[in-house]
């Protein structure tokens, strides 16, 4: 069972990095495996988008009314 957790940690732990180049703020990030789609929200709780657009890589980019981006879903993520 520790083998399991701890190569289960290492999935996650690739994610690391990218942590840095993130907003520092509190942020929520949520997975629906069934979806197979990750929600990232730059802000706790999330913020309403106004607006969006898909990138050519199945990312949406969620934006406010002052076209800050407020979040990103990524679209078959782990597929990533």
């Amino acid at each position: 069972m520790a083998l399991a957790n701890y190569q289960e940690a290492q999935t996650y732990l690739k994610f690391l990095p990218l942590l840095h180049d993130l907003p520092k703020q509190p942020f929520f990030i949520v997975y629906d495996a069934e979806a197979d789609v990750l929600y990232i929200d730059f802000s706790n709780p999330p913020q309403s988008a106004e607006d969006s657009e898909l990138t050519d890589d199945d990312i949406v980019i969620r934006y406010d009314k002052a076209e800050a981006i407020v979040g990103l879903t990524i679209l078959n993520a782990s597929q990533r």
